[in-house]
């Protein structure tokens, strides 16, 4: 399914941080001791405050602008309050102030107002930001080296927990709703893979009747499902997911497969040993062989972002099993940083990682290196076709 329209209007992070530009200016600073900049971390604290009052869907639903005195009739909150926590939004241009204590909705507004960004919002608030807040300790105690232990990061310190940040997402119930809705909403208007990777080296030389397309990790299939509107009936395509039977209808073209891809990969290729019927009892000497397939290419999108390297080590094993060399294929749709320059969606992305799950982002040459020691020849590196956007690494089996 294309996205398309206003990339902010969509509800595309990305183009609201570039949005924000004028935001981005005043903080550089270099040359000016304005305490200006020492301030805007109060600015996702009024973001958090002004979703959970839904403040900024009942201005975004107003067919004009609207008082604060109105908004606190809506929501509950005091209008005072409603005031201080609007003006500062309106001060970085998430909304417009056109009277005294008057607002109005901006294509900013309409993206913060969305279910799946306000979830956002609420789950970086509450959980991401509030382990963010520890990591000063946490990397003084550590020794300053960045955190790689899923169980024993910045979130476990902050919570005190030893549980992933998925288990313990999935052990409180608004939470894992918010994150669940905040994934499925993250693309926005940015060009889908299927745009401008060459498909015809995908389809080129598969084998009918095994699988074309595994998606490893794909929630409700959004990709499958682009992939078979524009591609249909090509060959078959498996949606594997940890929490497959909460996905609810699916197309029929799509096979839905339970699979935590931690465990063995089921969709491989094996060697299946067939004995004819022989006159000697127990004697196999004339064993018929054949060689079923793996899949033609296992897809993995926003996963190995969220682990740590020798984590991903551990993913990378199981599906290399399971492919057959020079046949299958790896695509990685993942964000590739530049080495240098990186736009401000990479960076803060890759702190939010570390900060979530300690995963990173990672520049082409650490995608290479993670991949050659898993065993992989890397094919070729696509780099997003759009500032923030994802790109995507295939590899194959080193041979």
């Amino acid at each position: 399914m294309k996205m398309t329209g206003n990339p902010v209007e969509s509800g595309n992070i990305a183009a609201i941080i570039k949005q924000l530009g004028g935001l981005s200016s005043k903080l550089e600073l270099a040359n000016d001791q304005s305490p200006e900049s020492k301030l805007y971390s109060f600015i996702p604290i009024a973001s958090r405050i002004v979703v959970d009052l839904n403040l900024l869907e009942y201005i975004v639903n107003h067919d004009k602008a609207i008082t604060s005195e109105e908004l606190a009739s809506l929501s509950g909150g005091e209008a005072l309050l409603i005031t201080r926590l609007l003006r500062a939004l309106a001060s970085v241009n998430f909304l417009n102030q056109v009277g005294e204590e008057v607002w109005q909705a901006t294509p900013v507004t309409k993206a913060m107002a969305s279910e799946g960004i306000s979830a956002g919002i609420r789950v970086i608030g509450e959980m991401v930001a509030g382990a963010a807040s520890k990591a000063p300790k946490y990397l003084k105690e550590a020794g300053y080296s960045c955190p790689t232990d899923p169980h024993d990061g910045f979130m476990q310190y902050a919570l005190q927990t030893k549980l992933t940040s998925y288990q313990l997402f999935n052990s409180i119930p608004r939470v894992q709703k918010d994150f669940n809705n905040f994934m499925g909403n993250t693309l926005g208007a940015r060009k889908m893979w299927l745009d401008w990777y060459p498909i015809e080296e995908l389809l080129n030389g598969a084998v009918p009747d095994s699988a074309l397309l595994v998606d490893v990790g794909g929630g409700k299939g959004h990709d499958l499902v682009a992939f078979h509107k524009k591609y249909p009936n090509k060959g078959r395509l498996v949606l594997q997911d940890f929490a497959i039977d909460t996905i609810g209808d699916l197309d029929p073209a799509i096979e839905p497969m339970y699979y935590d891809f931690f465990a063995e990969q089921p969709v491989k290729g094996v060697l299946i040993f067939i004995s004819p019927p022989s006159p000697i009892p127990h004697l196999f000497d004339a064993r018929l062989c054949f060689n079923t397939l793996g899949a033609r290419a296992y897809y993995y999108h926003h996963i190995l972002h969220d682990w740590s390297d020798y984590k991903c080590l551990e993913i990378l094993k199981h599906v290399r099993d399971a492919m057959k060399p020079g046949y299958s294929k790896l695509f990685l749709h993942e964000m590739i940083i530049p080495e240098t320059g990186a736009s401000p969606i990479y960076a803060m992305l890759d702190i939010t990682m570390m900060c979530f799950n300690a995963g990173m982002e990672r520049t082409e040459r650490q995608w290479r290196a993670v991949l050659e020691t898993a065993g992989f020849e890397v094919v070729k590196v696509w780099p997003g076709p759009e500032v923030g956007s994802d790109g995507m690494v295939e590899a194959m089996v080193k041979e």
